[in-house]
């Protein structure tokens, strides 16, 4: 007992010598610079205080040397307090003390570099390229035949979540509130524009009649709802990543609404002067698309290969999720700092590409690699279906700053890569920041991850 008592008096005697250090100091600094020199108080003596501060904790830790796990965790609860108050939760206290020494970012771009807050600006219907349809006015000159009309309205309505709505704007704000998927949400606007009721349609097809239902994943990048309409036809609605959907496109309705046959070099003149257009002024593209089965004959809907297949082009839909103000900023002070950052994303490379301009992750002369998973896949494996071999992802990680149309694989295999690199002499050290569940293998890799969601975690 004595024992112990002893080793409090020792830490007691050693805090009290910290305290008094810090004391004489500030003291003797206070005397010399306020009383014999008549100086008033400036921001820049704030340093020396803090510096005084230091010394004392020095001394304290020299003298008890248990005193700086303490001193440590007292350090990091009070950043993390601070955070707190820029909605800032930190999960592990030590990712403090990380992601101040990060080297490199992967940064997710919807929801994270933008601000997830999707509108349709550009449609291509009935053979016609519309622009600035985000405007009510402009929307309403849009002139399509009924059949095409009611196609989008019903084929959009249905083939999304019901959970994505839209609600009043909130109070001092003119802009619809969106609640679920945002591109979903943005769809849901033009359908607005186009005086359509998508509740109504919604109403008239409850998702327990739906015939079948084929949900988006992060690989097909579509998704499709099949439904009986009230003349017995059951219709599949299918939408998704343009180019991805247009290639299982072999009809295309026309300006009259008519089914006309949809070749290759239909296709690639769509994709050279619409999808291509769009995605360079940073939109991501849709295509909504639909096929008729006869009641009398219908396919195998675990076939979903030849299920989604044959389709009828509708309209092609340009939907702009603007940068978040701040985000170039930002993006300067870690090139500044010596951070790199990378954009990883699920869009079209060109999105990805002018997103990256605009964000100032890359530059119109810089020699930087952007590529799609698909070629990133091919480079950093010697065969298909290979392991990656950290010999080639080497020579591909250094100089990649943008990956389009990747995967939640993609970006866990792109962070893994780093952090084994051993091409320097220092470890990186990576950060990843996202917002959807596909980042989630990611973000756990990662040395420190950032999951932004109302408020961002860490």
């Amino acid at each position: 007992m004595s024992g112990g008592l002893q080793v409090w008096a020792e830490k007691g005697r050693s805090m009290t010598i910290a305290i008094l250090t810090v004391i004489v100091l500030l003291v003797r600094f206070s005397f010399e610079e306020f009383i014999q020199r008549h100086e008033r108080w400036s921001n820049k003596y704030f340093s020396r205080f803090v510096r005084y501060l230091i010394t004392g904790i020095t001394v304290l830790v020299v003298a008890v040397p248990e005193g700086l796990p303490l001193a440590v965790t007292i350090s990091l609860a009070y950043a993390v307090k601070k955070m707190m108050i820029d909605n800032n939760l930190v999960r592990h206290l030590d990712a403090c003390e990380t992601m101040g020494n990060a080297t490199a970012i992967c940064s997710d771009k919807t929801g994270t570099l933008t601000t997830n807050r999707m509108t349709v600006v550009q449609v291509y219907v009935g053979e016609k390229h519309w622009k600035n349809v985000e405007n009510p006015i402009r929307v309403k000159e849009i002139s399509i035949p009924d059949k095409t009309k009611e196609i989008i309205l019903e084929g959009i309505s249905v083939n999304s979540s019901y959970a994505s709505k839209l609600f009043a704007p909130p109070e001092k704000e003119t802009l619809p509130r969106q609640v679920g998927n945002k591109t979903e949400c943005g769809l849901l606007g033009f359908v607005v524009g186009l005086n359509g009721n998508y509740n109504d349609i919604r109403t008239r097809y409850p998702e327990e009649k739906f015939v079948h239902v084929y949900t988006f994943n992060s690989v097909r990048k579509n998704m499709s709802t099949v439904i009986q309409r009230p003349d017995s036809t059951i219709r599949m609605y299918t939408k998704g990543a343009s180019e991805i959907v247009l290639k299982k496109c072999k009809t295309i309705l026309n300006r009259n609404g008519e089914i006309v046959p949809f070749s290759t070099v239909d296709f690639d003149r769509l994709v050279q002067t619409v999808i291509e257009p769009m995605a360079c002024d940073g939109l991501r593209t849709i295509c909504v698309a639909y096929r008729d089965f006869s009641p009398d004959k219908l396919p195998d809907w675990d076939d979903e290969a030849s299920v989604v297949d044959q389709l009828t082009c509708v309209c092609i839909c340009g939907i702009e999720d603007p940068v978040r103000p701040e985000v170039p900023e930002a993006i300067a002070k870690c090139r500044n700092a010596g951070i790199t950052v990378r954009m990883v994303t699920g869009d079209n490379v060109n999105t990805a590409r002018s997103i990256a301009l605009k964000c100032g992750i890359i530059s119109p002369n810089d020699s930087f690699l952007v590529l799609e998973g698909k070629e990133f896949n091919r480079r950093i494996r010697s065969k298909p279906e290979g392991p990656v071999e950290q010999s080639l992802f080497d020579k591909v990680w250094p100089s990649l700053r943008v990956l389009a149309r990747s995967s939640p694989q993609d970006k866990y295999v792109l962070v893994k890569g780093i952090i084994a690199s051993k091409r320097n002499a220092t470890r990186e050290v990576v950060a990843v920041t996202g917002d959807g569940t596909n980042d989630g293998p990611a973000l756990k890799k990662a040395d420190v991850g950032f999951a932004m969601v109302s408020f961002r975690f860490i």
